[in-house]
């Protein structure tokens, strides 16, 4: 039965799919059968063509073999050029005016770094060099050199002369290229080399030139095996017809023979075999005797074998295409045969794993940033243990006592003015610089890891001794040397809140809630930098007398949420104060009162301080009074006041639209024109700067200086240069007084930057401008 059943699979599968490959398999095997039969007609007229195809066919699927095996050689080739040209850093060389720059020789120094990542994963690549041609620098995995030395070293040779050799760095040509090198015994070797060439749109000539060669004998073991097998010679040929590779070394020369040739994937190049015409018939007279022997014997046995050989050689086929057809959602195509699909499926499996792998790679640390968001917040998954999760990270706590520092940057325009590239550049780097001070601040006596929370750096401390008191101490020492190394070194200033320390993992969710806490205090403790969660509870306790929590502060709160007409957060606040009061510390019905009418009187000094005055008799009437003491409960009193809270807010933010634009504008113009005027007062002052003027109008130095520049179009910095440099030119039309006086004079405490900054904005030194006007007048 089983046996029967096969036979129908093996029929239904031959007709459902015409190219299967067991209609091949049978068609092969019936071919056979009928061979002997044939021959015997056509022995002599069709033996010679069936011979010759076959050899035809041979020497292709060979020639075929060595294509596949020597582009998959040059396909690296082509892969490092991409990495390599499309490289950031090489990029930022060729296309950016560094030469002569600052950073020009640390541009080049990374780019050999860069370049020496490449050696491992291309092995097989026997070398390869970048050409700057501004500089005449070669940068190569070992070092940067000179044009001329890296010819000397790797390319002099008799045949191939230097200016060869550079002309062929400076030519437009890209593609591949035969190549002489010399090797670490100094002798000369053949290699194929693919040269790119990078240039601008702007420039003729290119800024310089990719170069990656592999040695030809690396390319030759898949030529040997053609040569051994019909021994021909197989060239390598570019689209001129020269030859890049040659199994005999030699020159190719035309010549009485049997020529195959097959185009590769690369555009312009082309394999070709020669094979001596009287080796193919001298094969192929040996293959013809020997078939008319051999097919005596193999008639009698063709046809019990064709059956036996197809069933048995299908059935472990079928079973591995079920395989893949049960796991995956794909079928074979009606143009492949069983082969080509289990080679299609499994080509993919690779290429997903690779992809996986290199995607895992390159975001294990936005996946370690991720847990360590999720463990601070408390919203670790359950599916995973937390100990196979610190492993997978490279996290070790050896200790159970916990704390979480949060760092807050309080303005970085300092910091940004002493660097180049765009912003967000500048706060990668920023950010790069903090967590590697911090971290290493902390690693010297405890363990420490820093990550991104919105818009602070939240630090988790795990620390080594067994003193809370002593643990406590040593945060706020960590918190003062980083805060204050980072000020003098950087100029980075920071506010940092220290939560108090807690005895195991799952206390770090508490301890950045506490941090969190702490943090919020620089709104009203803005002149302290280090806050204490500790030190704020305890003040906080010691605040608190007998009688109803409601101090200035959180009134002032409330009024500013009313005043904007945030309901939202007004109610949050008017919750959390009931809820501090009446649910966890229960007062007496008189005090409640007491804090419901604070509470009426808070919404008044909020309508009077938008000035509608005219609102205040409608939200608080006499009737709304009236049901207001006629509460019998608290939860009556706290609806009654959230429906006033609400029209409230709805009054305040319809007036608050209403004027904010034009409010908003005059306020800003009066703003610029009281800097331009307080700058044009202080110009002269060597002090004047965004920080002086930030105080001057009590406002965050990085805010002043957006706002200035969205109404006047000029950076702050920018307009106290130009200000300063106006006076400069009107003392310098005096002709009486030094350079360093002038200097002096308008605010410059160095000459040197004084006309540095005099060159950027008038484009002469002040020296120059001086003589103009001597000559001018």
């Amino acid at each position: 039965m089983q046996a029967g059943k096969g036979e129908r699979l093996m029929i239904k599968n031959l007709w459902q799919n015409r190219r299967s490959v067991i209609l091949s398999w049978l068609l092969s095997y019936l071919s056979i059968l009928l061979l002997p039969i044939l021959i015997s007609v056509f022995v002599y007229q069709e033996s010679s063509k069936a011979l010759e195809g076959e050899i035809h066919r041979a020497n292709e699927a060979l020639l075929s073999q060595v294509r596949e095996n020597i582009d998959n050689q040059l396909d690296s080739i082509t892969r490092l050029n991409s990495e390599i040209t499309w490289h950031t850093k090489v990029q930022d060389l060729m296309f950016t005016d560094k030469l002569g720059k600052n950073d020009y020789q640390f541009s080049l120094y990374q780019i050999v770094q860069e370049l020496r990542k490449f050696k491992t994963p291309y092995a097989q690549i026997t070398n390869y060099y970048v050409y700057y041609s501004p500089g005449d620098v070669v940068l190569s995995p070992e070092v940067m050199r000179s044009s001329k030395e890296m010819y000397d070293e790797f390319h002099k040779d008799s045949a191939f002369s230097y200016e060869a050799w550079m002309a062929m760095l400076h030519n437009q040509y890209s593609g591949f290229i035969p190549l002489t090198y010399r090797d670490e015994r100094g002798s000369t070797r053949q290699s194929i080399a693919y040269v790119t060439h990078l240039s601008s749109k702007e420039k003729e000539k290119p800024e310089g030139t990719v170069v990656i060669y592999i040695d030809s004998d690396k390319l030759l073991h898949a030529v040997q095996n053609v040569q051994l097998f019909n021994g021909g010679e197989v060239l390598l040929l570019d689209q001129e017809n020269r030859a890049l590779l040659s199994s005999k070394g030699e020159t190719y020369k035309e010549q009485d023979s049997e020529t195959y040739f097959i185009h590769s994937k690369f555009p312009g190049l082309t394999y070709v075999t020669t094979v001596p015409s009287n080796l193919v018939w001298q094969k192929a007279i040996k293959v013809r005797n020997f078939t008319i022997f051999s097919i005596f014997l193999s008639i009698f046995g063709g046809g019990l074998l064709t059956y036996f050989f197809l069933r048995r050689n299908y059935n472990p086929i079928s079973r591995i295409v079920q395989t893949f057809r049960d796991k995956s959602d794909v079928s074979i195509d009606t143009g492949h045969n069983e082969f080509q699909f289990i080679q299609h499926m499994i080509s993919n499996t690779l290429t997903e794993k690779e992809q996986v792998n290199v995607r895992l790679m390159q975001q294990n640390y936005l996946l370690r940033s991720n847990f360590m968001t999720r463990l601070l917040k408390g919203r670790l998954e359950n599916q995973i243990s937390l100990e196979d999760s610190l492993t997978a990270y490279r996290m070790q706590f050896d200790n159970e006592y916990f704390a979480v520092l949060l760092f807050y940057v309080e303005a970085n325009d300092v910091f940004f003015d002493t660097i180049n590239g765009s912003e967000t550049d500048k706060l990668k780097l920023l950010q790069f610089i903090v967590t590697n001070v911090v971290e290493e601040i902390i690693n010297t006596k405890h363990t420490g890891y820093m990550t991104e929370m919105d818009d602070m750096l939240a630090c988790i401390i795990n620390f080594n001794s067994k003193g809370r008191d002593e643990d406590l101490s040593e945060l706020r020492q960590i918190a003062s040397q980083a805060q204050q190394f980072l000020k003098n070194k950087y100029k980075i200033d920071l506010t940092v809140s220290i939560s108090s320390v807690h005895t195991s993992i799952a206390g770090i969710t508490s301890a950045y809630k506490e941090s969190v806490d702490a943090m919020e205090y620089k709104l009203i403790l803005g002149d302290k930098e280090i806050l204490s969660f500790d030190e704020i509870r305890k003040e906080t306790l010691a605040d608190i007398t007998d009688g109803y929590y409601y101090p200035l502060q959180l009134e002032q709160h409330l009024i500013n949420f009313m005043k904007i007409g945030d309901y939202d957060k007004a109610k949050e606040a008017l919750d959390d104060i009931i809820e501090r009061n009446l649910k966890n510390n229960p007062i007496s019905v008189s005090l409640a009162r007491c804090l419901m009418f604070d509470l009426v009187s808070t919404m008044v000094k909020a309508l009077h301080e938008i000035g509608d005055v005219l609102n205040v008799s409608h939200v608080m009437s006499l009737e709304r009074i009236e049901k207001l003491t006629e509460c019998e409960s608290i939860q009556d009193m706290h609806v009654q006041l959230t429906r006033m809270l609400k029209e409230v807010c709805d009054i305040t933010l319809d007036k608050r639209k209403s004027n904010q634009l034009q409010s908003r504008q005059n306020e800003l113009d009066e703003l610029s024109q009281s800097m331009i005027d307080y700058i044009r007062e202080q110009y002269h002052n060597v002090n004047l700067n965004i920080t002086m003027i930030g105080d001057r109008f009590q406002m965050r130095p990085t805010y002043l200086s957006r706002l200035f520049k969205e109404q006047t179009g000029e950076g702050l910095l920018d307009y106290i240069n130009k200000v300063r440099i106006e006076k400069a030119k009107e003392l310098i039309m005096n002709q009486k007084l030094t350079m360093h006086e002038i200097s002096t004079l308008v605010g410059f405490s160095e000459s040197n930057t004084f006309i540095r900054t005099f060159k950027k904005h008038e484009g002469v030194t002040p020296g120059k401008f001086k003589e103009i006007s001597v000559h001018l007048s």
